[in-house]
């Protein structure tokens, strides 16, 4: 005697295409959050098992669908422990994306302060021509980012921000992440898109910070350890050819438009690139 097989089950077409829809939704959310990690080719395994899973379940293999369904296991088995970092970031990111949370909850800004601070920190650096790579984190999370560097957790101050980036110094070869009012990490690597066009005189740190503007909500300001110039990524945006006069103006009119000051003499010409 025969037995049938149905792929569709007992289940109302509706609720099998909702059960697809679903599934794909949670791959591609899964791919996007591990995008240039190392777990991504955990996922392209899994799916390509899951999809062997539904071929084998499709044309009654049973033996064999039996132990595909034991690799899979075995594999979410291990799955928490290999890419714990991973995980985390998934979760902390669905968490700051919950829209009740958001809507209950006004999101962290950067505090007025904290940009004062930071201004007159860029201008002493930029001065001395001191390179720098500077993120302030807001809406976005930046665990992987963050977990590349040191973490420190400190206050932040003007005398602070100038020695992680003092020449020589162990952590002034990466990026500086600030959260509020305090020093989060230091000597953080950022993340590269290669596929950025970018002016032949900005180099590797402009390219790094305008990946970061690029993948999340950060504002990261970069010092050219050249030519002393400044420049502010946002929003895919890349703005060059700022002092350290003009500097504090640029981030207040970025956090606060509502409050920003006007002056006459703090109009720059400045380059803004489309991230490409």
């Amino acid at each position: 005697m025969v037995q049938e097989v149905s792929f569709l089950g007992n289940q109302p077409i509706f609720l099998k295409a909702i059960d697809v829809i679903l599934v794909f939704l949670i791959l591609y959310y899964l791919f996007k959050i591990l995008k240039g990690a190392k777990g991504i080719f955990f996922l392209n395994a899994v799916l390509i098992l899951f999809l062997i899973n539904v071929s084998s379940r499709f044309l009654g293999l049973e033996y064999f669908n039996a132990l595909l369904e034991q690799i899979m296991l075995m594999l979410f088995v291990a799955l928490p422990i290999i890419f714990q970092n991973e995980l985390k970031r998934a979760l902390e990111i669905l968490g700051e994306k919950n829209p009740i949370l958001q809507w209950l909850i006004k999101p962290p800004d950067i505090p007025q302060e904290s940009i004062e601070i930071v201004a007159e920190a860029v201008a002493s650096l930029c001065k001395h021509r001191h390179g720098a790579i500077i993120v302030f984190e807001r809406n976005d999370p930046l665990p992987m980012v963050k977990q590349s560097g040191s973490f420190l957790d400190g206050a932040l101050s003007q005398i602070f921000v100038e020695q992680i980036f003092y020449p020589n110094s162990p952590l002034h070869d990466g990026a500086l992440v600030i959260k509020g009012n305090r020093v989060q990490a230091a000597g953080c690597f950022l993340p590269l898109d290669n596929q950025l066009v970018l002016p032949q005189e900005l180099g590797s740190r402009h390219r790094a910070g305008l990946s970061l503007a690029n993948q999340s909500d950060a504002l990261v300001i970069i010092i050219s350890e050249e030519t002393g110039n400044i420049s502010v990524a946002y929003n895919g945006h890349l703005e060059t050819g700022y002092n350290g006069e003009q500097i504090k103006y640029r981030l207040i009119e970025l956090v606060r438009p509502a409050e920003a000051v006007n002056t006459g003499n703090t109009e720059c010409n400045q380059t803004k690139t489309e991230a490409g």
